[in-house]
């Protein structure tokens, strides 16, 4: 878990739960993305992959992760 605290911080900050709860959500999707490619044979391109994420942080959002709320509005925009 060090280099989860050094990815994300040791603080309680809004800033530092922020980073962790995206950490995550990254970190959740490459998982689930590396399952599908060992034990399906399925793959997704990049692309789906980010915008999965995308998607789910505005659904993390909505449904009130507060401080990830904050980080996806601006930078998920696009």
């Amino acid at each position: 878990m060090d280099w989860f605290h050094s990815l994300s911080g040791n603080g309680t900050d809004a800033a530092t739960k922020r980073t962790r709860s995206l950490a995550i959500l990254v970190v959740w999707s490459i998982w689930c993305e590396r399952n599908a490619r060992i034990f399906n044979a399925q793959e997704k391109s990049i692309t789906t992959i980010v915008n999965e994420i995308k998607d789910v942080a505005r659904i993390w959002g909505t449904a009130g992760a507060e401080h990830l709320a904050a980080l996806v509005a601006p930078i998920f925009s696009e």
